[in-house]
């Protein structure tokens, strides 16, 4: 059993490095995304002379910031929990009905991996272009989907795993 909490240390220590790379890059996105529209609007309004393709660039990196930092948020307790009735439950069936959630969103995001993940392919093979004022592929925003939803595929696999050895047990007392 020693074995098996050393190999979760290990996972746990690999998966912070992915979320923090993963909430880093969803960060500058946003902080990009900030700044673009915040000098289109000065040179918009003040100068009188816009930025082509704003709204088109700020839906391509849209994905990164909404998608790739969920996992961290799930790992951090950080997601919306309804808690109304499983709070009531004894211990045992917490530790049931945490594992029902995690495996319930392990397939739920599992079949979004898939499906956002044929979506950028398809998009990525003809090398599809939005229209817009200059060129850009819609695939480049389309990736972002499909590595934010694997990355928290693994953390609710991660968490289901935690949590049917005992080690979120804690957490759930707090």
């Amino acid at each position: 059993m020693a074995s098996g909490i050393g190999i979760l240390d290990r996972v746990e220590r690999v998966l912070k490095i992915f979320r923090a790379a993963a909430v880093v890059v969803s960060a500058a996105a946003l902080f990009g995304l900030v700044l673009m529209i915040t000098a289109d609007t000065f040179f918009r309004y003040v100068l009188l002379k816009p930025f082509p393709a704003t709204v088109e660039i700020s839906q391509l990196v849209e994905p990164y910031v909404i998608f790739l930092p969920m996992a961290f948020a799930l790992a951090s307790g950080s997601h919306v929990r309804v808690t109304m009735f499983t709070s009531r439950l004894g211990p045992r069936m917490g530790v049931i009905s945490d594992g029902l959630a995690y495996a319930i969103g392990f397939a739920f995001f599992v079949t979004m991996t898939y499906i956002s993940w044929m979506s950028f392919w398809s998009s990525f093979a003809i090398n599809e272009t939005v229209l817009a004022a200059i060129k850009l592929y819609w695939w480049s925003g389309r990736f972002g989907m499909p590595v934010g939803m694997a990355l928290i595929s693994i953390e609710c696999a991660y968490q289901f795993v935690r949590t049917l050895r005992g080690a979120n047990g804690a957490a759930r007392r707090a």
